[in-house]
């Protein structure tokens, strides 16, 4: 039997190629969405914090990235571009009312690392302490969000899963923990502006690792509809 020829458009090379394509628009819709937040460093010193709201605004399209890079991952993608305005749009309100505890507590965890005087044992242990629960939060924000992105659920049981996740699926908690810890390095090590070439990267490698935790999730709390009589 002759081997039928593969189909144009179906090799490694070519889905490669526009894996890479869909990280860049999505990047460039992060930065574009965020546009008010990459130009707030240079206000801080005009308006002071009120500058720093832009950062609301950071969970909703966080959650159309996540949507956009699970679809595009499972080959459902209808296009990145039109994913990501489509979630965006859908699951603003949402996205912003989970989002913003985790802003809250992280916004509290920064301000007491930036106060914390001395290189003293006891100031080095508790810059330790903060900086491992600001990694904790990181990622438990990072599943809220994700979960959001494949989820219709309460925002009561979107919280309630993202703790769940953490221990449910160590795996993937630890690997998500050590792509925000690498990044966070990284942006200190060079400067905070790489992010905006880097952002579409990260979100894109945390939905890859993340893929058995939603997996889970659809497992343990999804039901299948069952299917409707004719007529």
């Amino acid at each position: 039997m002759t081997a039928r020829k593969a189909e144009f458009g179906t090799g490694a090379l070519f889905k490669a190629a526009g894996t890479v394509q869909g990280v860049m628009i999505v990047g460039g819709l992060l930065v574009a969405t965020n546009i008010l937040l990459v130009v707030s460093p240079l206000l801080v010193g005009v308006i002071g914090p009120v500058a720093l709201l832009p950062l609301l605004l950071t969970g909703p399209s966080v959650v159309a990235a996540c949507y956009a890079f699970n679809r595009l991952v499972a080959g459902e993608d209808t296009g990145v571009f039109r994913d990501f305005l489509g979630s965006y749009r859908n699951n603003f309100g949402q996205a912003l009312v989970v989002g913003l505890p985790y802003l809250g507590v992280l916004a509290v965890i920064c301000a007491n690392l930036l106060s914390l005087p001395g290189s003293n044992p006891e100031t080095v242990a508790a810059r330790a302490g903060l900086l491992g629960l600001g990694i904790l939060m990181g990622t438990a924000a990072a599943h809220a969000l994700l979960l959001l992105s494949r989820f219709t659920f309460r925002t009561v049981d979107i919280h309630r899963l993202a703790a769940y996740s953490l221990g449910a699926h160590k795996r993937v908690s630890l690997g998500n923990a050590g792509i925000l810890f690498v990044t966070g390095f990284v942006l200190l090590s060079t400067t905070a502006w790489l992010m905006l070439f880097v952002v579409g990267l990260v979100v894109y490698l945390l939905c890859l690792n993340s893929r058995p935790l939603l997996r889970l999730v659809e497992r343990r709390f999804t039901t299948a509809r069952e299917p409707q009589p004719a007529g």
